[in-house]
């Protein structure tokens, strides 16, 4: 466990000696912060985050492939891989290192947002159990798009190849599911199961049940799972 705070420590300062940090951080909260405020600027506006919190989870959909990219990407580029391979370090403390230190980034803008419903709580009177369970799943959403980043920077040397490809793949557990309105009944079923949008509807509406909590925690640890296979197969090449 050593292992895997010293590679998280070193990874997650080293996002705040780059422009990565702060770039990252004025993406999510200026579009966040734009659609929060057209939001209670509409007549009739309620104060809750329904709304809200699909925004947070596309954001960051979009937002957490640019933080995984160079994960892995850049380490196998600059020939750096090697030399942590050669290391008595294990695969998985090496994958498990580099994913907290993304969840670590991921945690901050989620308690950096936390002044959305402060401002609704200033002015209204919102829902703190229904927004606490919008937040728990924009974690668990969190969770598993970092997992899939760290993936797609396994997969390639070229960080913006991995950017993109991270966002192809989580692009297609949110969409997947608008298939469930096309098909038959019963494979439409099959496909709201692993469609991240289907299952973070829950959140939303704050109900917490235990089988969208089972599918981000089973994506996250298949996405994990994947990537420690990935290194393990470049260490015997």
């Amino acid at each position: 466990m050593r292992k895997v705070l010293t590679i998280a420590g070193k990874e997650l300062r080293s996002y705040f000696v780059s422009p990565m940090a702060y770039a990252v951080l004025l993406f999510f909260l200026g579009i966040a912060g734009l659609i929060f405020a057209l939001s209670i600027a509409s007549p009739g506006a309620m104060a809750d985050m329904r709304g809200m919190f699909q925004t947070l989870v596309f954001v960051s959909l979009m937002m957490t492939p640019i933080l995984t990219m160079g994960l892995l990407s850049q380490e196998r580029a600059s020939g750096s891989i090697e030399l942590l391979m050669t290391n008595p370090v294990r695969d998985l403390e090496v994958a498990l290192g580099k994913y907290l230190a993304a969840l670590g980034m991921f945690l901050l803008l989620c308690i950096i947002s936390l002044e959305f419903p402060l401002v609704l709580e200033k002015y209204g009177e919102p829902d703190w159990g229904s927004i606490g369970a919008g937040y728990l799943g924009l974690f668990l959403c969190g969770m598993s798009f970092i997992a899939v980043g760290l993936l797609a920077s396994s997969l390639t040397s070229n960080q913006i190849a991995a950017a993109i490809l991270g966002i192809f793949m989580l692009l297609f557990f949110w969409l997947i599911g608008w298939l469930s309105y096309s098909v038959s009944q019963n494979l439409g079923d099959i496909v709201k199961h692993v469609s991240v949008y289907e299952n973070f509807q829950d959140f939303e509406k704050g109900i917490i049940d235990t089988k969208p909590i089972i599918f981000f925690l089973s994506l996250t640890g298949f996405a994990l799972f994947m990537t420690v296979r990935t290194l393990e197969n470049r260490r015997t090449i």
